[in-house]
Order: structure tokens, then C-alpha cells, then sequence
């Protein structure tokens, strides 16, 4: 469920903050892939923390995520996510999966690659988003607690390689909900 827009305490490698929130303004197409069990999001501990007393975690409508996603998504834009999920899941992602329900209800296309049912080679060895088929953006994240310490905006890139990556991740992975019914199942 991680938003690299949510919090950074890394060195920015973009010009700034506000170019990289600029660039999250797609103009037709989103696509993340997010590769790691456990993301540490300094907005999310606590919700995360009653989740891990409580056992449940209720996402409000007019929650700040949600609400962004919603502008995200007007005028025919799309929002793509895959999320990797090495079994079990993790309390992690057992926690984000609660927002994925709410963010695929509103109209995000998130989608899981259990690695037990398919295979993740081929895609690279770290997160990314995809903008317009156009704009890459690396996230690098501290091994082990994966907090985004930094973003790079990558300009010389091989655009297409990158399409490839999103390609394949969406061939290799399930609908969201098709996959919470089978583990719930």
C-alpha cells in the first residue's frame, strides 16, 4: 500500500519535492510495482500498530490516500499496482490489504504475484512507478526496514525494458481480489 509521496527521509535525487509530486500527476497511466514484504511508512505506524492489536484496520472514505487516488483516477486516467507476495504474507501486507480493498473499490487495478504460483524473474531487483509509458521512477528503499530513502528520476533509461517489466508483472499476476479470496478461502 505504499505511496513514495507519503514520506521520504532520504536524499532527493530529483530537483525537488514538488517536481517529483508533479511528476505523480500522470496525465494517462500509473503503473507501481512494489517487490518488498514490509514497507515502514512513518504516516502508517499507527494504524498499523492497532492492526496489530486488533486484528482489523478500517480505511474512512474521506481518508487522505483514498481521496488523492480518486483525483487520480478522474477523467479516464488509469492506476496500476502489482504487489509481489512471498508466502505467508506478512502482517505487513495482511494490514495493506485492507487498502488495497478500499483502493481497488474506487477503481485501482492492484494486482499480486504469489511467488509460490508464479515466477518473478525478469523483473528488476527494486520497486518502480511508470508514468505515461514515459517517466521511470526508481524507489530505493533501506534493506530491512524498507523505508524509502531515496527516489531517482531515471531519465537515460531504457523506457522500453521498463514496459516490459510491467508487462510481464501484469501477466504474472492475479486481480486483488481473485487472490484475497483464495488466501481467505
Amino acid at each position: 500500500m505504499q505511496h513514495a509521496e507519503e514520506e521520504h527521509d532520504g536524499v532527493d535525487e530529483l530537483p525537488s519535492p514538488t517536481e517529483y509530486l508533479d511528476l505523480m500527476s500522470f496525465k494517462r497511466t500509473s503503473f507501481r510495482l512494489q517487490l518488498l514484504q514490509a514497507y515502514d511508512i512513518r504516516s502508517e505506524r499507527e494504524a498499523l500498530e492497532r492492526f496489530k492489536a486488533e486484528g482489523a484496520c478500517d480505511v474512512p472514505a474521506g481518508d487522505s490516500r483514498l481521496v488523492r487516488q480518486r483525483q487520480q483516477l478522474s477523467g479516464g486516467r488509469v492506476l496500476q499496482r502489482v504487489q509481489v507476495v512471498t508466502p505467508p504474507v506478512s502482517g505487513y501486507l495482511r494490514f495493506a490489504f485492507a487498502y488495497f480493498r478500499r483502493f481497488t473499490e474506487a477503481g485501482e487495478d492492484i494486482r499480486i504475484i504469489d511467488t509460490a504460483l508464479a515466477a518473478t524473474d525478469g523483473l528488476p531487483g527494486h520497486d518502480f512507478v511508470l508514468l505515461d509509458d514515459e517517466v521511470i521512477i526508481k524507489l530505493h528503499h533501506a534493506p530491512g526496514s524498507g523505508r524509502l530513502i531515496g527516489r531517482e528520476a531515471l531519465a537515460n533509461a531504457d523506457v522500453a525494458r521498463f514496459r516490459a517489466h510491467r508487462d510481464h508483472a501484469l501477466a504474472a499476476s492475479i486481480p486483488f481480489i481473485e487472490y484475497e479470496a483464495r488466501v481467505q478461502g
